[in-house]
């Protein structure tokens, strides 16, 4: 029998096979840990210091040499050809004539190797096509990719009570059952209904953008790869949806005569301090004589109401980052009038003493607009300087005029047209010669020019670019300021005629996710005849996702791009325009590699490194070899030293279960009632601990005292139950969120949401059809705890059929216990003992253990057997 050990891809020079001293040992089943694993090493072992020896061991045996002690990697031992154990060998001590050490198999790389501190919405990207409301039915009703995904859906997205069903209250009668009502006050929003991903497809793709693959009998289990689990993050944090184009086109003016009501009611008046300039104002997009005539919107980011006094029009920003602004308009002024009592009057519109500015604002939602005057100064606040100041700075004619901050917070872009006459003289740019004002307007991308005063000063600084050749003195000469290179940018211009003026501007501009958009017209107040100028105005807006990158502009804090480094408008966009980053719904507060450890151990999974870029994720219970292809019959063999038993020292009971809240709804409802001693009848009090957990309890008959609990850091899902119109039982939903809610202050409880439970598993169910986002309609999914195809699954741990416990843990009971042989083995037997059974005494019987293997096969093995588990 030749034995051969192989130490960093070297054979290493041994006295005999006797000296060697080698001794293997194995564990397969611990019935006390709920584990079933393949652990092996070796005994002690000693090798000669020959000049082979010694060169394999780098001659750490000189006294000189440092680092002595450590593992050598690659260890590798044959017996007769057969690799027995290929892992690592462990230097433990060193003498002149020797080496000692221990051979092993190392641990395997874990996740924590692979992921480290990476959060789980850190993992990279995962996209998914999705542009709006439409895709939430076409994911729920399988209309994924099954190229990519087969035909399990990346996610679902679920109809979930994170809090109270949203509603409209005005004018109802708040009872319990109006509470749970689906019915027309129902006001979900996509934020009610966020993406729960499938587990499987989650860590596949978390795999793969680490540059593994995941692979293993768990990826097979119609039990596994159809579990989703529901979202989770704090309330606070912001889900980021898809960002895609939105545009919107219409007509507005303040005097429609083909109107029933022609007058537009909706504006304000504002007079300049210290002037008699007064300026009148309508937000188009809060007007009563808008019409929209076009409108792109696949993400649902455009909404077109009617109010009572008002068309509304809602265009909201969906994600932060850097957006393509296209923004076109055709003034034109009208000539009829209108007599007034009250109110200002319609007069002629006329252009050249009157001033009309059309203007894009952003403001944040559940804020009122500023009241807005006139932003084309070439003065404070837009510069430091005064009209008539020395080596003051103005744009080249007609083109744009930045607008600081200090001027305008609202201020994107828009265009100015007119005033011309004296009183206007600060909005007057002395470098036009052609006598005709006209401008566009776009807030600066630099720093206020103030934001160094100490008082009044401006900190807040906007991102944006639009192309300029920069500003000059009035002499014509380059003054070195607001010089924008935006290559190949459409050109960004305005034209003024007799009845009409025009205006297209192209700006690169940061946006914030959830600020709305307004559309504002401003035009002279004329203050001695309460005259507003008859004009109308037609709009075409366009916003395009364009970089999540605020760092692509290189707009300086002086409002000039960077010299040498231009900006180009056809760069290719980064935004993840028409995409879901499925990522971004994952829990920011926990690990990878924990989220994994809990998953693996909420199912009795394990993830196991099978080398180069390959993991496997098992199910334990399968390993337990069932299979009666490999069979090695001891009974034909005359050297075996009678057997005895052992116990296998179980504890008295196996207790699995969830991470409970027991403020949650769904298990508060659960809970029983205390009773009275004196009447025995049911108090309104909660019986302590007394709830549906979904636990279990596994008793295995042992004498032991001791007792094994697992607790997943999982939650347990409860269900409420919604009604129809007629208050009849229509469909059950995951509840989470916590009894207050239910039992508070309705109006209060309403804009709570209790994102930051724990998570819980579901499998599909069904789809449900309800016409509540934005009034359009969507079906989302149904889910339950309970899993019913080839294989059957219910998501508890109670002791009973198809559970997680039953179907998945592996539990023994006092009625087994070790047969414990001494034997000898072949080195081929050895190898294969965790894919064989052992035959004894006419019975199978698995293999929990062996120990004291020699290679050599002069000394017995004892081996530690269970009767074969079914």
């Amino acid at each position: 029998m030749s034995i051969e050990l192989y130490i960093k891809n070297r054979l290493c020079d041994i006295n005999s096979p006797e000296s060697l001293g080698i001794r293997l040992k194995r564990q397969f089943i611990n019935p006390a840990e709920l584990s079933v694993k393949d652990a092996q090493m070796s005994y002690e072992i000693t090798l000669p210091a020959t000049p082979n020896n010694n060169e394999i061991f780098s001659h750490v045996n000189v006294e000189e040499v440092q680092g002595k002690f450590r593992i050598y990697e690659d260890a590798r031992l044959y017996v007769d050809g057969i690799l027995i154990l290929d892992g690592k060998f462990r230097l433990s001590e060193i003498t002149q004539d020797s080496y000692k050490g221990n051979l092993g198999v190392p641990a395997p790389l874990t996740a924590k190797d692979i992921f480290g501190e990476t959060m789980m919405n850190q993992a990279g990207k995962w996209l998914i096509p999705f542009t709006g409301v439409d895709d939430i039915t076409r994911y729920n009703t399988g209309g994924h990719d099954k190229s990519v995904y087969g035909e399990i859906s990346p996610c679902i997205f679920p109809l979930v009570l994170y809090g109270l069903l949203p509603k409209d209250t005005n004018n109802k009668n708040i009872t319990d059952e109006f509470k749970v009502t689906l019915d027309d006050s129902v006001l979900l929003d996509v934020k009610d209904i966020p993406p729960s991903v499938n587990c499987i497809h989650m860590l596949k793709q978390i795999f793969k953008n680490a540059d593994y693959t995941l692979t293993g009998d768990a990826l097979n289990d119609e039990r596994i790869n159809n579990l989703y689990v529901s979202y989770k993050n704090p309330e606070e944090f912001r889900m980021v949806w898809s960002a895609s184009r939105m545009r919107i086109k219409g007509t507005w003016g303040n005097y429609m005569e083909d109107n029933i009501n022609k007058k537009e009611t909706q504006y304000d008046t504002l007079e300049k301090a210290g002037t008699n300039l007064m300026s009148i104002n309508t937000d188009l997009f809060y007007s009563q004589n808008i019409k929209v005539s076009e409108r792109e919107d696949p993400g649902d980011n455009i909404s077109v109401e009617d109010s009572r006094v008002a068309k509304v029009v809602k265009m909201v920003v969906p994600e932060d980052g850097l957006y393509k602004l296209d923004f076109d308009v055709n003034l034109a002024i009208k000539s009829a009038s209108l007599s007034t009592d009250r109110g200002p009057q319609i007069i002629p519109g006329t252009f050249g003493s009157p001033m009309y500015e059309v203007k894009v604002l952003r403001y944040t939602e559940g804020t009122f607009l500023p009241k807005q005057h006139f932003d084309n100064s070439f003065y404070q606040n837009n510069l430091n300087q005064k009209e008539g100041q020395s080596g003051s700075k103005y744009p080249k004619p007609h083109e744009v005029t930045f607008i600081d901050p200090k001027q305008n917070l609202n201020m994107i872009c828009g265009f100015s047209w007119g005033g011309e006459s004296s009183s206007y003289s600060t909005y007057k740019n002395p470098t036009v010669t052609d006598g005709v004002q006209h401008n566009p307007i776009a807030i600066s991308g630099g720093e206020s020019w103030s934001h160094h005063l100490a008082e009044n000063a401006v900190k807040e600084r906007f991102y944006s670019a639009v192309k300029s050749t920069g500003y000059i003195y009035e002499d014509g000469t380059e003054a070195s300021l607001f010089k924008v290179e935006l290559e190949n940018a459409p050109a960004t211009k305005t034209a003024r005629s007799t009845g009409t003026a025009t205006g297209h501007i192209s700006q690169i501009v940061w946006l914030n996710a959830g600020e709305r958009i307004a559309l504002v017209s401003t035009s002279t107040y004329e203050k001695s005849n309460r005259g507003w100028n008859n004009h109308s105005i037609e709009f075409d807006l366009s916003l395009t996702p364009f970089s999540p990158y605020r760092s692509w502009l290189t707009v300086d804090k002086n409002g000039s791009s960077k010299p040498g480094i231009p900006m180009n408008w056809n760069d290719p966009a980064s935004f993840d325009e028409g995409n879901l980053n499925l990522t971004n719904f994952l829990p920011n507060g926990i690990k990878i590699n924990d989220w994994i450890d809990n998953f693996c151990k909420a199912h009795n999974l394990k993830l196991i490194h099978k080398g180069d870029i390959n993991f496997e994720l098992r199910i334990k219970g399968n390993e337990i070899v069932q299979s009666l292809d490999n069979i090695i019959d001891i009974d034909r063999y005359a050297n075996i030293r009678q057997h005895r038993n052992e116990s296998l020292k179980l504890p008295y009971m196996y207790e699995l279960g969830f991470t409970i809240d027991t403020n949650e709804e769904g298990y508060y409802r659960t809970m029983k009632n205390k009773i009275d001693e004196n009447t025995g009848r049911e108090t309104d009090e909660k019986l302590t601990n007394s709830g549906n957990s979904g636990g279990g309890q596994y008793y295995t008959g042992s004498n032991e005292t001791n007792k094994i609990t697992q607790t997943s850091t999982f939650s347990y899902n409860w269900y409420r139950r919604l009604l129809d119109r007629k208050g009849e039982f229509i469909i059950e939903v995951p509840i989470i969120s916590e009894y207050e809610a239910w039992d508070g202050d309705y109006a209060e409880m309403l804009k709570k949401r209790y994102y930051d439970k724990a998570q819980r598993f579901w499998y599909k169910s069904g789809i449900f059809n309800i016409e509540t986002i934005k009034h359009r309609n969507v079906q989302v999914a149904l889910v339950s705890n309970e899993y019913n195809d080839t294989y059957k699954m219910i998501l508890d741990y109670e002791n009973k059929l198809d559970s997680i416990m039953k179907n998945f843990f592996f539990l023994l009971d006092n009625s087994n216990d070790y047969t414990i042989i001494d034997c000898i083995l072949s080195a081929e037997e050895y190898r294969n003992l965790n894919k064989s059974l052992i035959r004894f005494n006419g019975d199978l019987y698995n293999v929990a253990e062996i120990d004291g293997y020699d290679p050599l096969g002069k000394n017995q093995a004892t081996l530690k057997l269970i009767r074969k588990i079914t």
